[in-house]
């Protein structure tokens, strides 16, 4: 009986001290509201250093930059009639700006801009969404970084080895400085791409919109514009599977002297220029093709253009 009792004192104890924690861990639910004119924002929250941070902003602008504390600020501006809803725990912190009067009634937007600036712990996973808005993101190296933008433009430059921007009216100025990505998705419509740093399995399109965009080694990859020009600077790695696609645009592709590959190329209505092998032109109206080998061709190239050009250049 005795035993019994310490046991359920033990198991009590443990319960509470739980609780306990769970209770310091809890961010506290809560909405801050400018409803009559711009109001100043000062805030801050402790959580893990491997966190999930989630911030939404619906006018206005973002801007998130790193540090090697386990804290959350926030410093900027709430515009008029906006709402800042802030909940989560140390675990998974969410900001959400919204217009104060959403409703069918009132319209679905605040009158004027919140400007929010944030610096978190350096190892977050963050995902950052803006309608018309811009966002700026420096430094963050967690496990996935997410950002996306309607109607404002994207500039990263980050560490995360997991990325995915996504962007419809605006461009996207991104810049790796970290280790060796593992994945990178990068999308327009209606807007520009200028990308450094890229590796891995790397996927990045623009529909009206021009990409520039400079990697190192890649495994998989696939690269395709609708209407616009691609400029492509990249390593094959070893069995490396690239795919590259133009419909109303020129290719333009930059690989090593020493690059290992078998190399394809076709166009419908355009020239192909190549420092690969052969370039075949169709005896009987528009386009070209190649079929080319580098080395022994262990990783496989295939670009195709519909309407434009295509360039293939040794570095």
């Amino acid at each position: 009986m005795k035993m019994y009792t310490l046991h359920m004192a033990i198991a009590a104890a443990l319960f509470a001290v739980a609780g306990s924690a769970v209770a310091v861990d809890k961010i506290e639910s809560r909405s801050i509201i400018a409803d009559s004119g711009e109001k100043n924002l000062h805030e801050s929250w402790s959580i893990a250093a491997d966190a999930r941070v989630e911030i939404s902003n619906v006018r206005g602008t973002i801007a998130v930059s790193a540090w090697d504390k386990p804290e959350v600020s926030l410093d900027g501006s709430l515009g008029s009639d906006s709402k800042l809803d802030i909940g989560g725990d140390a675990g998974h912190l969410t900001l959400k700006v919204t217009g104060e009067k959403d409703s069918w009634l009132h319209g679905n937007g605040p009158d004027t801009d919140s400007d929010l600036v944030l610096r978190v712990p350096r190892t977050v996973a963050l995902d950052v969404s803006v309608v018309s808005a811009d966002a700026n993101v420096t430094g963050i190296g967690g496990k996935t970084l997410e950002v996306a933008s309607v109607s404002g433009g994207i500039s990263v430059n980050s560490g995360a080895p997991d990325v995915d921007v996504n962007s419809v009216s605006g461009d996207v100025t991104f810049d790796h400085n970290g280790t060796a990505m593992t994945r990178a998705h990068l999308q327009t419509v209606s807007g520009n791409i200028n990308a450094k740093g890229l590796s891995g399995r790397v996927k990045v399109e623009t529909v009206s919109g021009d990409m520039v965009v400079a990697a190192g080694a890649v495994q998989d990859m696939e690269a395709g514009t609708v209407s616009g020009d691609a400029t492509l600077t990249f390593a094959p790695a070893s069995h490396a599977n690239i795919k590259l696609e133009s419909m109303s645009g020129d290719l333009r592709v930059h690989l090593p002297s020493s690059v290992s590959a078998h190399i394809e190329a076709t166009t419908f209505s355009g020239g192909i220029d190549s420092d690969f092998g052969k370039v075949h032109t169709q005896e009987m109206g528009p386009g070209s093709s190649l079929d080319a080998q580098a080395g022994s061709g262990d990783a496989r190239i295939n670009a195709q253009s519909f309407s434009g050009n295509i360039e293939l250049r040794k570095q």
